[in-house]
């Protein structure tokens, strides 16, 4: 940390100051939490910066689809957070973040620092093979908190789940349906319990106007699949969402994950679980949740931003 100490010598008082000896781990992070492309132009995701790293969190303007991603302090190569309270809480726009991490090679070390002296940016300076380059990225500080989305999968509650034996499965599951990407075409999920390898335990369609799409997986690709116990006697239970918020919230994850968990709890929100893989020192941590379609007279659910219970944390919210 002497570097860090010279530095906060030179420019005042510094809360958060971080090193990664790979840019691209931030960078794949913040590209997972991106949603669709017409919302990315002004896409502004909420950071929580802590003694336990770095959380982020972004939202679709409806509130019904919700990324999270955590890069942990063990991640980075240094990390200190020495802010007056426990967190800090920023908004940062997405696309200058990633321009910033992608002016190099995904070789390029970062080192991140907030505040760069008395002007409230983030400053990130990136070098790879004796080049350097720094960037400042205007941010928005919140008072306090803002209202957290409740803990929807909270320990104790029944839910359905499976993980499939190799990551890229559901990546692959799930681009059978990308050119089916349209803002009313409904996904149908369902899950259904069988003893048989050969047969599917998961079954996901989509339908339009001219044509439609079924994938199966069978039980024999799952390496678990377990369904609520209030679920096993009805028989198979479908759960739908509109494709558009399960690509936008999970492709990308999908692509570079090296382990994936899918979670239903009994009102249909759906929970996708990745690890991501790291080219620093730890993996990477992201979780998609995308609300069920509800009964036509009901509307859509939205999650929720009382805490009824207690907010997400990571070691509560990834499953693996």
């Amino acid at each position: 940390m002497e570097g860090f100490a010279k530095q906060e010598e030179a420019s005042g008082c510094c809360m958060v100051e971080c090193r990664l000896d790979c840019a691209h781990d931030l960078a794949a992070l913040l590209a997972a939490l991106q949603l669709r492309d017409k919302e990315q132009k002004d896409l502004r995701v909420h950071c929580e910066a802590s003694g336990r790293g770095l959380k982020f969190v972004a939202q679709s303007s409806g509130k019904d689809v919700a990324v999270l991603g955590w890069i942990f302090h063990n991640a980075f190569k240094e990390y200190r957070y020495s802010g007056t309270s426990d967190e800090l809480h920023l908004k940062l726009p997405m696309a200058p973040m990633l321009c910033c991490l992608q002016v190099f090679s995904d070789r390029a070390s970062m080192v991140l620092r907030y505040p760069d002296g008395p002007s409230d940016e983030l400053h990130f300076t990136l070098e790879e093979e004796g080049a350097t380059t720094e960037c400042h990225v205007k941010t928005l500080v919140l008072e306090e908190a803002p209202a957290a989305i409740s803990s929807i999968f909270a320990p104790g509650d029944a839910l359905s789940s499976f993980r499939p034996m190799h990551a890229d499965t559901w990546y692959l599951a799930l681009s059978e349906f990308a050119d089916f990407d349209a803002p009313d075409v409904v996904l149908r999920i369902t899950l259904q319990a069988t003893a048989m390898v050969d047969d599917p335990a998961v079954v996901l369609r989509a339908q339009t106007v001219n044509s439609d799409a079924e994938v199966e997986l069978h039980r024999g690709s799952l390496e678990e699949f377990e369904l609520a116990p209030n679920a096993g006697g009805v028989g198979p239970v479908t759960h739908s969402y509109h494709l558009s918020a399960v690509l936008s919230s999970s492709l990308r994850a999908a692509k570079d994950a090296k382990a994936v968990k899918l979670r239903f709890n009994s009102e249909g929100v759906m929970s996708s679980q990745f690890i991501l893989r790291g080219r620093g020192q730890r993996d990477l941590f992201c979780e998609a949740l995308v609300s069920p379609l509800a009964e036509p007279e009901s509307g859509t659910v939205r999650f929720s931003t009382q805490v009824k219970r207690k907010p997400y944390s990571a070691d509560e919210s990834i499953g693996f």
